[in-house]
């Protein structure tokens, strides 16, 4: 009988790698965000936008 072998293409193997990588960036940041909280240290909260009109008109000649 032929033994079966796993085979990961390149492409495959660097997608994965590229997975669990990314996810466990985003799970560090989540976590780290949410401990930040709950000690009290979450990020500033940002100060309203203003809507005041900052557009110029050309001027006719």
């Amino acid at each position: 009988m032929l033994k079966t072998v796993g085979y990961i293409d390149a492409g495959t193997g660097s997608y994965l790698l590229a997975a669990i990588a990314s996810g466990a960036a985003g799970i560090w940041f989540f976590i780290r965000s949410k401990w930040a909280q709950i000690r009290g240290r979450g990020p500033a909260k940002a100060a309203p936008v203003t809507t005041e009109a900052t557009e110029s008109t050309p001027t006719e000649q």
